[in-house]
């Protein structure tokens, strides 16, 4: 059996796939939860199912929680961090909530963004924006604030997908600008701002030209997003970061 330490120096099971990524044996010690009640929280149990990625491990290794692989125990995923930095929000105080949105808004250069009321969610699919049907695309993220509404896209070592939409040409930030183009009048009326924010390791400006003045494409970086010193567990945030991006 394989160890490391986390970002807290607790030791703790790993493995390593063929390919040579670690993954910890237990999924839920690859996320923050400190004062998180209930934890494994509902948006975390839908997160855990069977991976199509089990194959790259032994037969022999296998989540010590589930008995079987799950995504969340791979140490490059992004929902791991989208869920450590934007999950754990909701459980705690509103008005470290308030800050720490209106703190992020004004680091993606929304500096008119109202947030005396926040509300932060995960893993929530919108109508697909071409066909309407059920199933769409799912935000990593979202934000919704007095006036402001945030598709949120969360990406760690991936790149942004280029092959969806009915015609399997479109990238997803693009389907996100549709959607709040066509619908976002209607679906979030009080919304000024409606913001597609791309959440990155590095730079990436390809997608600037989506914005056009009914909706504005935005990228910040993971570090720069985890150095908020607003967040209700900052210092954490910030440990659990720089593990990452060690490994």
């Amino acid at each position: 059996m394989l160890t490391t330490n986390d970002w807290n120096e607790k030791t703790v099971d790993c493995m390593e796939s063929k390919g040579g990524v670690t993954a910890l044996q237990n999924p839920l010690e690859n996320l923050i939860r400190t004062k998180i009640f209930p934890f494994p929280t509902p948006e975390i149990i839908q997160k855990l199912y069977k991976s199509e990625r089990g194959n790259a491990f032994s037969e022999t290794q296998k989540s010590s929680f589930t008995n079987y692989y799950t995504d969340l125990q791979s140490l490059n995923s992004e929902d791991a961090i989208t869920w450590s930095v934007f999950g754990v929000l909701n459980y705690h105080a509103e008005a470290s909530r308030n800050k720490f949105v209106s703190d992020l808004l004004a680091l993606a250069g929304i500096n008119d963004a109202v947030c005396t009321r926040t509300c932060v969610w995960l893993w929530r699919r919108i109508p697909h924006p071409e066909t309407l049907v059920s199933g769409g695309p799912e935000l990593d993220f979202g934000i919704i604030t007095d006036n402001t509404v945030v598709f949120g896209e969360s990406k760690w070592n991936s790149s942004v997908s280029n092959n969806q939409g009915v015609s399997k040409r479109r990238n997803q930030m693009e389907l996100r600008v549709d959607f709040l183009r066509k619908y976002g009048v209607d679906f979030f009326p009080y919304a000024k701002n409606k913001v597609v924010l791309l959440v990155s390791k590095g730079t990436d400006n390809s997608f600037d030209c989506l914005s056009d003045g009914v909706v504005d494409v935005k990228n910040i970086h993971w570090e720069d997003v985890c150095k908020i010193e607003s967040h209700p567990l900052s210092d954490e945030v910030k440990r659990y970061y720089y593990w990452k991006i060690r490994k």
